[in-house]
Parts: structure tokens; sequence; C-alpha cells
């Protein structure tokens, strides 16, 4: 069963994704979505409280402002909803 979160408070969101560290996620944003991998606070780089990074290959990572994130959807290893 899919995870979806759409409130519009970003700590909910933060707390969410926070949960979500080293799993697969699919953030829909105003401007589309972004799939990758959760990345931890400070283990890779520095990481803005208002953003979320998002892991998409070992060279490629995306910041994603917290207030600009619609839904949050938790992704199982191979792409499928958890």
């Amino acid at each position: 069963m899919a995870q979806i979160l759409s409130a519009q408070e970003s700590s909910q969101f933060r707390a969410l994704l926070i949960e979500a560290v080293n799993s697969n996620v699919e953030i829909i944003t105003t401007f589309g979505s972004v799939t990758g991998e959760v990345v931890q606070s400070g283990s890779v780089i520095k990481i803005p409280l208002d953003y979320v990074v998002l892991k998409q290959s070992e060279s490629n990572f995306v910041y994603v402002p917290l207030a600009s994130i619609n839904a949050v959807i938790l992704l199982n290893e191979d792409g499928d909803l958890q």
C-alpha cells in the first residue's frame, strides 16, 4: 500500500523524509516529480533544514525545497509503491 502525505506543513514532510532516509521516494512538486534515495543529513553533503536531498546516482544529487513539496510517495527497491 502506498504511503502518501499531502499536507501543507513542511514539517510533516520533513518528519516523513527523516524516517525515509536511505529509502527511494518520489517527490511531487509544483514543477514536476523527482525520484531518488533520501540522503541522510550531513553524511554526504551539508543539507539546509528547509531542503531534502535526493541521490539519483553516485554523482547526481537534487535539492528540493520543503516548501515546494505537494506529496511524498515511498517506493520499494524496484520503484513500486510500498
